[in-house]
């Protein structure tokens, strides 16, 4: 899903140098249109928690989860009856599931408080019903023993509840497209909204084994849902479409999409398949529609054939990928068929397109770990633009980190459930958990071994739901690197670092030092992280990959050539500011003392007598003596910066103790 109508500005990022140092201008323009247009995938899926039902009755009670949690559901077939006219659902869901506990005695399921239960079916008998509010509860004659087999046919009808209105997502909505007129029914559950039009279990580590959806609605419309359509059955003025899907699917991932539609349909053929993918667009029955958007939905048949190659087959290639447009003001990617706004964009597309793998085939085990859904589609997008219109990519990624760093904090991971703005915050799930996988990308430093990483995560957690850290585990075993900072920092941390750059040059000698702050030290201190710098030479530019792993970095290398400036990350893997950089006459040289894997840092040296100390941890003693060994100074070292003053010139001797380890080191002053 994306995030807001980027390529609005693209026109304008594409004229303009991506350096940092240039672009700061645009920051505050760049946010200004993100606040206008923040949510195409984010603003649908959130909602006011303020105006919609409370978050007791979204959120099962512990009683009712605990009930669910004996069960295992096995299948649902939704047999509905439904209208473009309005809002009302009526028709029957049939449940099959397996009993996990010892015993059983209920079988428990949601539904939304005014929609009405006409009779309920359990395991062929009918069967009273007791609600309490959005929970429902039907009792088995004897209790049920592990293993056991329940058979639940719900017969139901109602007009689920209508609070946001269509272009904010309540679970089911009707509305009309104000570009074409056209009017359309579709569903949009996640993530707490699917018990608002049918009886279900609310519970994401429980994922159907298959489903089935039988849409019956007027003979003038076409419906649309997961899976493959089977059969089409007319019956006087009505039809009724038969989609059956044969994998696994979670609750939120159940969708229906009806109007006057015309299917337009094609295949995609991802290299190394022996068959073809279907891709079936249901789309308004509207030339307009097709003039203003066939380019784009047929980008669909080269995103699938990439896409295919970098994550793995499409998972769903033996049913099809497609669209059902809607007025729903964003994307939602239902399984196999994307619930789709009829205003569409090439960033839409591939996001939602990348939900099929990141969200549908491999889910996010919990509403904490929402990233691994949104991240990674987020990230689909920026992917799509490198490889089909590269001179989107670099404004794009820019244009998030501008968005991210609007505000001093927040994580990736989720820590509130309850609320579904931040489920689906736009700054933090979608563009900070995007932009990190654009760090974890340049942390691994090889594109085989970064998608080797992504695909075997997708292998390992195939139709089933992984976390933030089980991804982390997945990816360390993959390269074989230790990810724990990484992942500390930036997906379960807060905020960014600046980089304050100071540097000179004096013949082919470089200095650099650079002096990171943190947004919000109170929960991140430091970002361990390599850094990029671009070093822009009369010879040619040439760029160094360095590890910043203290709060005062410094660099010294031989360049050749003259420096006249430096651009700090110009490819914007990591989220951060600058300072600077600045050209400092006063680094006229560096001088470093290890002594028990503590270092100390002198700068400059030679100097005219103030010397600045940096110290990466305690020293246990520091003394400096002049050429005849007389002591000048000494300290016990407490504070990480110090300034050491030197009033006579000469040569003296900086001599550090940690334990029974000594160091020395040689300070000139000149005067």
């Amino acid at each position: 899903m994306i995030i807001f109508n980027k390529h609005k500005l693209r026109t304008t990022l594409q004229k303009i140098s991506i350096m940092k140092k240039l672009l700061i201008a645009l920051s505050v323009i760049s946010l200004s249109i993100q606040a206008q247009h923040k949510g195409k995938c984010a603003s649908v899926k959130n909602r006011s928690q303020g105006n919609h039902t409370s978050i007791l009755s979204m959120l099962a009670s512990s009683y009712m989860v605990n009930l669910e949690d004996q069960y295992d559901l096995n299948f649902y077939h939704l047999n509905l009856n439904l209208s473009i006219a309005n809002k009302n659902v009526s028709g029957n869901v049939r449940s099959l599931a397996t009993v996990k506990s010892a015993s059983l005695d209920s079988f428990a399921f949601e539904l939304y408080s005014t929609m009405i239960i006409d009779s309920v079916y359990l395991n062929g008998i009918k069967t009273p019903v007791s609600r309490n509010v959005d929970e429902a509860r039907v009792p088995f004659a004897t209790p049920l023993t592990l293993g056991a087999t329940i058979d639940a046919t719900v017969y139901y009808h109602g007009t689920p509840p209508t609070v946001l209105g269509p272009q904010a997502g309540d679970g089911y909505n009707n509305g009309t497209s104000q570009s074409y007129t056209n009017t359309a029914s579709y569903s949009l559950s996640e993530c707490y909204h699917a018990y608002e039009w049918f009886p279900c279990k609310q519970q994401l580590r429980d994922k159907i084994d298959s489903s089935w959806v039988f849409i019956t609605t007027d003979s003038t419309n076409k419906a649309g849902s997961n899976g493959v359509l089977t059969n089409v059955v007319t019956n006087g003025n009505m039809r009724t479409f038969q989609w059956k899907n044969n994998h696994p699917i979670d609750y939120y991932l159940i969708s229906v999409a009806l109007a006057q539609y015309k299917d337009y349909s094609f295949y995609a053929h991802p290299a190394g398949y022996t068959d073809s993918v279907l891709i079936q667009n249901y789309v308004y029955n509207d030339p307009q529609f097709m003039i203003d958007n066939q380019t784009l939905i047929d980008s669909t048949k080269q995103l699938v054939e990439y896409f295919s190659s970098i994550y793995g087959l499409y998972p769903w290639a033996d049913q099809k990928y497609g669209h059902c447009i809607t007025p729903l003001g964003g994307g939602m990617e239902h399984q196999t068929m994307t619930t789709m706004t009829d205003y569409l964009d090439f960033s839409t597309i591939a996001h939602e397109l990348g939900h099929q793998w990141f969200g549908d085939k491999a889910t996010c085990g919990t509403w904490h770990d929402i990233a691994m859904n949104e991240a990674f589609a987020d990230y689909t997008e920026y992917l799509a633009y490198e490889h089909f219109e590269h001179s989107n990519a670099a404004p794009s990624m820019l244009q998030e980190h501008n968005y991210i760093m609007s505000q001093p904090n927040g994580s990736v991971y989720n820590p509130d459930t309850t609320s579904e703005n931040r489920i689906f915050d736009t700054r933090l799930t979608y563009f900070k958990g995007g932009a990190i996988l654009h760090t974890l990308r340049f942390v691994i430093n090889n594109d085989s071994l970064f998608f080797a990483a992504y695909r075997n995560y997708l292998q390992q957690y195939n139709y089933s739901e992984g976390t933030i850290a089980n991804f982390e585990a997945s990816v360390e075993t993959t390269t074989g690197l230790n990810l724990n900072q990484f992942f500390t920092q930036w997906a379960y941390g807060e905020g960014f670092p600046t980089f304050n750059v100071h540097w000179n040059q004096t013949g082919n000698n470089f200095i650099m030092r650079s002096i990171q702050t943190v947004s919000d030290a109170s929960v991140t201190p430091l970002f361990i992280t390599p850094i990029q710098y671009t070093l822009v030479r009369s010879i040619g530019d040439t760029t160094i990959k360095v590890m910043h792993s203290q709060d005062t970095a410094w660099y010294n290398f031989n360049v050749s050539g003259t420096v006249t400036g430096i651009i700090v990350d110009s490819a914007n893997w990591i989220i951060n500011k600058v300072v600077g950089p600045v050209r400092d006459g006063t680094l006229v040289g560096i001088e470093q003392v290890a002594v028990n894997n503590k270092q100390l840092t002198i700068y400059p040296n030679p100097s005219s007598g103030s010397f600045l100390v940096n110290y990466t941890d305690n020293i246990d003693e520091l003394k400096v003596s002049n050429i005849l060994g007389q002591l000048v100074y000494e300290t016990k070292p407490h504070t990480a910066n110090a300034t050491l003053t030197i009033d006579d010139a000469g040569v003296y001797f900086i001599t550090l103790t940690s334990g029974t380890t000594i160091s020395t080191k040689k300070i000139i002053v000149n005067k």
